[in-house]
C-alpha cells in the first residue's frame, strides 16, 4: 500500500474522519443491528484523517455490510486516489479470508448519494463482485423549483383535488410514532404487504436517533389518511423510510400531499434531496409505484448489491 496509509481493525485516539457519514453506518445504528463487528479502517498518520472505512457483521460464513440496514458498504474520502482505495479493498478482503468468510454481500447506496459511486462500483466489479440485486432507487432534487412546478399534470390534479376537499400535512411530534406506525402497517395490509420493522424496533431507533426521523401525516377532516416515517439519513439527504394511505383515499392520492410537504420541509431546511426509495416487489421492479414516484419530478437512480466469493 501506499506510503503513509495502514489498515486497522480498531480506531487510533486522535483520528477523524475525512468523509461524510450515512446514519446506517454510525456506531449508534450498527449496535442497533447487531452487537458484533469487523472493522477496518484505512489510516492516514501525517493528518490523523480515516479515508476509508467499512463494518461487515459475520454470520455463517458471511460477511454483510449492513445486516439491518438499508444499505451500508465502504465509506471513503473524495480526496482518496483510486489505487489506494482498490488496495484498501483487497486488504479487506485479506483480512476476512483469514476468519474463514467465504462470502461478501454489500448493499450500496444509491448513486446520487454520492458523486465518486462509480468508482466503487468500478473497484468491485474489477475485484470479481458480481451484481446479485438491482434496484432502482428514485428521488427528487431540492431546487429553485416549486414542487407543483415539477410534478406532472395528472399529480397536480391531484394535489390541487385533496387541498379543494380540505386534506392538510401537518408535520407531527415524536410521541405519535405508535399512531404513525398503526396508520402505515393497516394500509400495507390492506394492500397484502408487511413492514420489515416492528413498532418496538422503530421506537428504539428514533429514540437512538431522535433528531433525524421526521413524522408527518395527512389529515382529512379529523381523520388520519396518510402518514410518513422520514430519516435525515444525511445532512442533505431526507429519506421517506416508511409511508402509506388507506385505500379508501385512493381517488384523491393524499400521498402527493405528503410529498409536497416534505419537498417544503426540505427546501427549509437545506436539504438537497428527498429520497422517495426503492420501488420493488418481491424481488421485481414495481413499475406502477415507480412511475408514480417519476410522475412526482423524481430521478431514477441504480442501488445495488454486491456478492463476491472468497477464495482461501
Amino acid at each position: 500500500m501506499e506510503k503513509g496509509y495502514s489498515v486497522s481493525n480498531e480506531l487510533p485516539p486522535g483520528y477523524s474522519p475525512d468523509f461524510d457519514f450515512h446514519i446506517f453506518s454510525k456506531p449508534e445504528h450498527l449496535a442497533l443491528q447487531s452487537a458484533e463487528w469487523l472493522h477496518f479502517y484505512l489510516l492516514r498518520k501525517n493528518n490523523q484523517k480515516v479515508m476509508a472505512q467499512v463494518s461487515f457483521h459475520i454470520s455463517d460464513y458471511t460477511a454483510r455490510s449492513p445486516f439491518r440496514a438499508p444499505f451500508g458498504s465502504f465509506l471513503f474520502s473524495p480526496r482518496l486516489s483510486p489505487s489506494v482505495l482498490y488496495e484498501f479493498v483487497q486488504r479487506c478482503e485479506k483480512g476476512l479470508r483469514a476468519l474463514n468468510v467465504t462470502t461478501v454481500s454489500i448493499v450500496e447506496p444509491p448513486l446520487y448519494y454520492r458523486v465518486s459511486g462509480e468508482m466503487l462500483h468500478t473497484i468491485f466489479i474489477n475485484l470479481g463482485y458480481r451484481i446479485a440485486l438491482a434496484e432502482l432507487s428514485s428521488g427528487i432534487r431540492i431546487d429553485r423549483i416549486r414542487f407543483d412546478e415539477k410534478v406532472e399534470i395528472w399529480e397536480r390534479r391531484k394535489l390541487k383535488q385533496a387541498k379543494t376537499k380540505g386534506v392538510l400535512f401537518k408535520m407531527l411530534p415524536s410521541s405519535e410514532l405508535d399512531h404513525v406506525y398503526s396508520l402505515i402497517l393497516k394500509c400495507k395490509e390492506q394492500r397484502g404487504h408487511s413492514l420489515n420493522m416492528t413498532l418496538s424496533e422503530l421506537r428504539a431507533t428514533v429514540e437512538a436517533f431522535p433528531g433525524d426521523f421526521l413524522l408527518s401525516g395527512a389529515y382529512l377532516e379529523k381523520e388520519l389518511i396518510a402518514a410518513s416515517v422520514a430519516i435525515r439519513v444525511h445532512p442533505e439527504i431526507l429519506y421517506n423510510f416508511y409511508s402509506g394511505h388507506l385505500k379508501k383515499v385512493d381517488s384523491i392520492s393524499p400521498m402527493v400531499t405528503i410529498i409536497a410537504g416534505l419537498y417544503r420541509y426540505c427546501e427549509h431546511q437545506n436539504i438537497k434531496l428527498l429520497d422517495l426509495g426503492t420501488s420493488a416487489l418481491h424481488g421485481q421492479p414495481n413499475f406502477s409505484l415507480l412511475e408514480f414516484k417519476l410522475r412526482l419530478g423524481a430521478t431514477p437512480s441504480m442501488k445495488l448489491t454486491f456478492e463476491k466469493q472468497l477464495s482461501q
